[in-house]
């Protein structure tokens, strides 16, 4: 996507020797001045962890602080250390190198200015070893050949020589190399083969990657399946229409977790017609030479309501139980998932008082998908009733709990219980991630209209959760960028785009659509359709139908109805041919179809 030049909009001290204006809250707020509570212990835990957005986060707020406290010497040698492995990661020619570097470059001025002189400091550093591993997948994700073959290949030298197991390469990473090769045009048919079975060997197996069992010849076969895909989705089935096929063949022992493993990779292809079509077929023609793992059918439920498609989830779901199996809890919190999203809590609690009786014992997951569902269908006591029984059966809520129970109380409009769960939370010693930030920034956005101040306080917000390690991710700013839109117009908008962009945080496709509603509510459609054509051009952040439904708004309040028509038409060719999910006829452009944009 086009980049806008990035300007701060939640400023943070650009350099951590230097005090900054305080972004404190006051009144009914002040508990959410979550940076007031950090301390050096939790700095060293998010060195420890190797989290390095979280520990420079908490480095800048402990650093800034109006007293007379420094960083110790060896706390920001091993934060150096960590931000230098980072960087080391990503490659020395992208955006989050130099970011990374401008890190290191602070870091030292902050040193300089209190503890002592650079040569001493840099002197002082014990720098964190790479892992073949991470500069395999380095290579991998930077598209260089030579490197990746060359550092896979000292791998497995040293696994001979048994300084390393070689079975410890994550299948994934197998699979991803052998691509790579795949596309190296300089190799000729033996030199492919021989370097495809070498990798092969090191993803097969079991591991502890990888629980499931696969040998190395059906590895290579999903790999080129993977490849196919790249090149077209004809290519891919006929290729897994062949696996399938040879699946009787397989040692018994060896066939269910090869069908598993070739579903999950059609599914991480977003090709969910073809993984439910293979499943049929197995079951229809095979059941009695292939057994169907259970994770088989909760991966392609997930994979449904993931599209909200909870019809065909709730029969992937009746499938599985023509199979006789027992389900494991891992089969009922997915049902208890698409109850949840649809807000069906009287069907939730069918499932739970069916684990009940079958005797599987419910989890925090199985809890807070039970408080989802009733928080949807406004039930707040029963919300309540199963966060008690979670305490009472002694399963500690998480930070998805309680983001569960905020959300509900947000759905009622209940400010007061939004604030009284988080302040639970936060005294039960749990640290608020980005999920529960965007549940509060979302609850807080809809009290605009009664509070004229309140895009203000929720930039202060979201600034407190930055400064105290919570990460800033793409759905925290989108919720930023829709309230400045709202209450300042585009201007406000593009200014929370640039901070994304400053702080590396990639853009998804619901913050370009939010972007160009603002551009068309301001009578810009032609910036607006310049970011649609980006967005139809790229690979990750393609146009759904919220995204062409907003466009056609763009054009119809600037009088364009031609445009608008031609649109729609655009949006039906899609729609038809989508296989991906990310088109459906809502109820604005059925209306308009058959207004035809009059």
């Amino acid at each position: 996507m086009e980049k806008i030049p990035a300007t701060t909009v939640l400023p943070a001290p650009s350099s951590p020797s230097r005090k900054h204006p305080s972004s404190r809250l006051h009144g009914a707020l002040n508990f959410f001045n979550l940076s007031d509570r950090l301390t050096l212990a939790d700095l060293d835990y998010a060195i420890q962890l190797r989290n390095a957005d979280q520990a420079w986060s908490i480095f800048v707020t402990l650093a800034s602080r109006h007293d007379d406290d420094t960083i110790p010497l060896t706390m920001c040698c091993s934060l150096y250390a960590l931000l230098n492995f980072a960087k080391k990661l990503t490659g020395f020619s992208n955006r989050a190198s130099k970011f990374r570097q401008k890190q290191l470059d602070q870091l030292l001025e902050y040193v300089q200015f209190h503890q002592s002189s650079i040569e001493s400091f840099l002197s002082s550093i014990e720098e964190i070893p790479i892992s073949n591993h991470k500069q395999l997948l380095k290579a991998i994700r930077t598209g260089d050949h030579h490197g990746a073959w060359t550092t896979f290949y000292k791998f497995h030298k040293e696994g001979k020589k048994g300084k390393v197991d070689p079975s410890k390469l994550p299948r994934n990473t197998c699979i991803q190399l052998m691509m790579m090769v795949m596309k190296d045009k300089r190799l000729d048919r033996n030199q492919l083969k021989s370097k495809l079975q070498l990798i092969a060997l090191h993803g097969s197996g079991i591991s502890e990657y990888d629980s499931r069992y696969l040998s190395a010849a059906d590895l290579g076969r999903l790999a080129y399946i993977c490849h196919g895909y790249q090149q077209s989705a004809a290519t891919a089935h006929g290729l897994i229409d062949e696996f399938v096929m040879g699946l009787p063949k397989k040692k018994q022992a060896n066939r269910a977790d090869a069908l598993d493993e070739l579903i999950w990779r059609i599914l991480v292809n977003g090709d969910l017609h073809k993984a439910q079509q293979v499943l049929d077929t197995v079951q229809q023609s095979m059941a009695d030479k292939v057994k169907i793992n259970e994770m088989v059918y909760v991966n392609l439920m997930n994979a449904y309501r993931r599209q909200e498609k909870y019809h065909e989830s709730l029969k992937t779901f009746e499938q599985f139980l023509e199979t006789k199996q027992r389900p494991t809890i891992k089969a009922f919190n997915a049902v208890l998932q698409i109850f949840a999203a649809q807000g069906s809590a009287d069907r939730a609690a069918f499932i739970f008082e069916t684990m009940n009786q079958l005797d599987v014992e419910p989890d925090a997951a199985t809890y807070t998908e039970l408080i989802r569902a009733n928080g949807h269908a406004g039930h707040s006591k029963m919300c309540i009733h199963f966060y008690n029984k979670m305490l009472q059966s002694n399963i500690p809520p998480n930070v998805y709990t309680y983001s569960a129970l905020i959300e509900a109380a947000s759905r009622r409009h209940d400010i007061k219980s939004v604030f009284r769960w988080f302040q639970i939370m936060i005294s039960d010693n749990i640290q608020p991630n980005q999920v529960v930030i965007s549940c509060i920034l979302k609850s807080l956005s809809k009290q605009h209209d009664d509070y004229p101040n309140m895009p203000e306080a929720v930039l202060h917000i979201a600034h407190q959760a930055a400064m105290s390690g919570v990460k800033t991710d793409a759905a925290l700013y989108t919720i930023l960028l829709k309230m400045q839109a709202e209450s300042i117009g585009i201007e406000g908008a593009l200014k929370v785009h640039r901070d994304m962009l400053a702080q590396s945080v990639e853009p998804n496709t619901f913050t370009y659509t939010i972007l160009m509603d603002a551009c068309g509510k301001s009578q810009m459609p032609e910036t607006a359709e310049k970011i649609f054509e980006l967005m139809k051009k790229s690979q990750r952040h393609q146009p759904n139908t919220v995204t062409y439904s907003v466009m056609m708004d763009a054009w119809l309040k600037n009088d364009k109805r031609d445009k608008a028509e031609s649109l729609i038409l655009e949006f039906l060719k899609q729609c038809k041919s989508d296989k991906t999910g990310r088109f459906w006829l809502d109820s604005r452009i059925t209306n308009r179809i058959k207004s035809r944009c009059c």
